[in-house]
């Protein structure tokens, strides 16, 4: 099939960038979402605020976003003759090359996260799982709270956790099965393979999907792991304790496995759909999975729909009741353990449904930026390229490009924000997903092209792999690096201090927050403990000062000491109150 009978009207726009196919059509996709990126930054009027999204997209993103443009330019001005030398690496045996991408993700992943991050655990999200972990390990749901520190629960840590009336116990508010896998592996002392190893699984099983999507085409497959193994994103996120790289390596295996069919198949995608879903959130599987349980019923495949249907009604069932059954397990009263099942979840749900804004567009938006820009730089041109064409085609394309869509669609609602990470993580599940429309639509773009130019354009594809491996993810291991830093430092000094409580002050410096220095053992044996100022009150801060325990303060002039970035603002009114408290009491002195 001719490019111009696969894209419609982007194939023309693309020759007449005068690129060779297919890389004037990429770099014409890749100018119109940076069109687009304007216009939700524009619609969302946020020229004057501060977001992290625009802290990384200008110190970030942007630059590898030129970047991207300019190799996509590179390879379609390139030498016909040079590229064509690179085409005979997709015909090397494929088995080899996918696990070799597979063990560079592993090594990466293992010996890279202590340079990258100095063993300093980032996001409160990781810092969640390790903290359910560490509960498990003890062989316990819940780790009780001692009653001298019972009155600071709050502000020990103010979000992510169940509520628990009384805080006779505490553990986060999260699923528990990213946190289990954590578990199991730290009693072997291999905790930190465990993201490592199921990233690089994940690579293995983009093959194997490929495999089954596209049994006479081998080079699909081999195409679309080579893509996802190029991710920065994929290799970063391996590094840390994030539930994501579990989300994409349980949503590839029950792909491989609900393609598999047959009884074991299907038990085993059903299983497995059973941890997805109680990884960390309850979202995003099922988000991933539905299409493809859509499918069967377009099918009439009447037995084997209705089968995952009732299947998926009793795992989400099951994983809204978790958090009651946890509690009562733990022996906590049944009327106390009651208020954490549906009504609990539907409550949160109602809460993140009442805070939707037109003004959300925007930071999904430059979300959307850092994806692309975390990837090879063909693999979103690609995917969006052929996106509608894969919807048409049906069947199995049509159920990845659902799964992608109705993620984004949720996230645009629920959560457009992902504040920190490495990419855009609530799309990491579907990283397989986009990785086979890529592939496909290569296949579609360059299949009708003379010999000479498919080779060629199959040598810049095996270019843009290696370059994106070998110098986009270490420039992006760099940045990462260059932006924890500061805070993994903080961390250090404060765990170092010569105090009983370190308080964070974080409200007149918006680039700084608690969550990445309030951190405490579920089970309180840290010296200092840290609690965030934004979470006490009065009473608090009269009852801690009474104990005439060392107090140290850290606030925003500390952070720039250690070279957080600090944008400046308004304190709340009843944080400035606080503040004046506790320089009434004499209580609390400078951290530096």
């Amino acid at each position: 099939m001719r490019t111009a009978d696969a894209l419609g009207a982007v194939a023309p726009a693309g020759r007449r960038l005068g690129l060779a196919p297919p890389f004037g059509e990429l770099l014409w996709v890749m100018l119109r979402m940076s069109v687009i990126h304007g216009l939700g930054d524009a619609l969302a009027i946020r020229v004057k605020v501060f977001t992290t999204e625009t802290y990384f997209f200008w110190r970030q993103d942007l630059p590898v976003f030129i970047l991207g443009l300019a190799l996509i330019v590179g390879l379609g001005v390139a030498p016909t003759r040079w590229l064509a030398r690179l085409a005979p690496a997709v015909d090397l045996p494929a088995r080899a090359l996918v696990f070799g991408l597979a063990a560079v993700c592993l090594v990466a992943g293992v010996a890279a996260a202590p340079l990258v991050f100095q063993g300093y655990v980032f996001s409160l999200d990781e810092v969640m799982a390790n903290f359910d972990a560490r509960i498990f390990a003890s062989g316990r749901l819940l780790a009780p709270i001692r009653p001298v520190w019972r009155d600071y629960a709050q502000a020990l840590q103010p979000i992510f956790m169940l509520p628990m009336p009384g805080h006779a116990f505490w553990a986060s508010s999260y699923l528990p099965v990213n946190a289990a896998m954590r578990a199991l592996a730290g009693a072997v002392h291999a905790r930190a393979l465990v993201n490592p190893l199921l990233s690089a699984f994940s690579i293995v099983a983009t093959y194997g999907v490929g495999r089954r999507l596209w049994p006479g085409q081998p080079r699909l497959a081999l195409i679309a792991a080579a893509l996802l193994g190029g991710s920065a994103q994929l290799i970063v996120m391996s590094m840390t304790a994030y539930a994501m790289p579990a989300h994409l390596a349980f949503n590839l295996a029950w792909l491989w496995l609900f393609l598999r069919g047959g009884r074991l198949g299907h038990a085993g995608a059903l299983v497995v759909g059973f941890l997805a879903t109680g990884l960390h959130q309850l979202l995003f599987h099922p988000l991933f999975a539905a299409p493809f349980v859509l499918q069967l019923w377009l099918d009439r495949r009447w037995r084997l729909a209705g089968l995952y249907t009732l299947a998926y009604a009793a795992i989400g069932g099951f994983w809204i009741e978790y958090w009651p059954l946890e509690m009562r397990v733990a022996g906590i009263e049944p009327a106390v353990a009651a208020t954490t099942g549906g009504g609990w979840f539907i409550h949160r749900a109602m809460e993140v449904v009442s805070a939707i804004r037109i003004s959300n567009v925007g930071p999904m938006a430059e979300c959307l930026v850092r994806f692309v820009t975390w990837q090879n730089p063909l693999m979103a041109p690609l995917a969006l390229a052929a996106a509608l064409a894969a919807e048409r085609a049906k069947g199995h394309l049509r159920a990845l490009v659902l799964g992608v869509f109705l993620t984004l669609v949720a996230m645009l609602f629920l959560e457009p924000t992902q504040t920190h990470g490495w990419g855009y993580r609530y799309l990491h599940g579907l990283l397989g997903s986009i990785a086979l429309l890529a592939a496909w639509s290569w296949s579609r773009m360059t299949g009708g092209l003379a010999p000479e130019r498919q080779a060629a354009a199959t040598g810049g594809l095996v270019a843009a792999c290696i370059i994106s491996l070998a110098v986009l993810t270490p420039i992006r291991a760099l940045q990462t690096w260059a932006y924890v830093d500061p805070y993994a430092r903080a961390n250090a000094a404060i765990l170092a201090a010569k105090a009983d409580v370190v308080i964070v002050d974080d409200q007149d410096a918006h680039a700084f927050n608690f969550g990445t220095l309030v951190r405490n053992d579920p089970f309180l044996t840290n010296v200092p403990k840290t609690m965030a100022l934004a979470a006490m009150d009065e009473i608090d801060i009269r009852r801690l000062c009474a104990t005439r325990a060392r107090i140290l303060i850290f606030d925003g002039d500390d952070a720039t000491q250690f070279g957080i970035d600090v944008v400046p603002g308004k304190p709340d009114p009843d944080v400035q109150d606080l503040r004046d408290l506790l320089d009434d009491l004499k209580c609390g002195q400078p951290f530096s």
